[in-house]
């Protein structure tokens, strides 16, 4: 077994869209764009329920599991530079991720990291 490799991906959504529609458009849309590419090894969007201590910024995270770091970043391009996934995260941010009317624009954060393995 090797260590895994981990996109971690926080974020906020557009204040008032209700977590049902955003959850729904996760299941039907989000997930088989990312799983289709096949060095995404699992890719599974996780809402905050609570804080139990002290307070994150983001109330959503993404965990990308990859095969590889390196290539998951493509030289900044970031998600294997695949042209399907970023069509989509621009999509994602003009419907998600910002509102126009009051200026509002979500920080999305990619930590690449390794398990420590042992």
């Amino acid at each position: 077994m090797m260590a895994r490799k981990l996109a971690l991906i926080t974020y906020n959504v557009k204040p008032g869209v209700p977590l049902e529609e955003y959850a729904e458009y996760t299941r039907t849309v989000d997930y088989p764009i990312f799983r289709q590419n096949p060095g995404i090894q699992n890719y599974a969007n996780y809402v905050v329920k609570r804080n139990a201590r002290g307070e994150e910024w983001f109330k959503h995270f993404d965990l990308v599991f990859v095969d590889d770091l390196d290539a998951f970043h493509a030289d900044g391009a970031l998600h294997f530079g695949d042209p399907t996934i970023l069509e989509h995260a621009a999509g994602w941010r003009e419907k998600w991720g910002s509102d126009p009317e009051t200026g509002w624009r979500s920080a999305v954060n990619i930590t690449l990291a390794e398990e420590i393995w042992g």
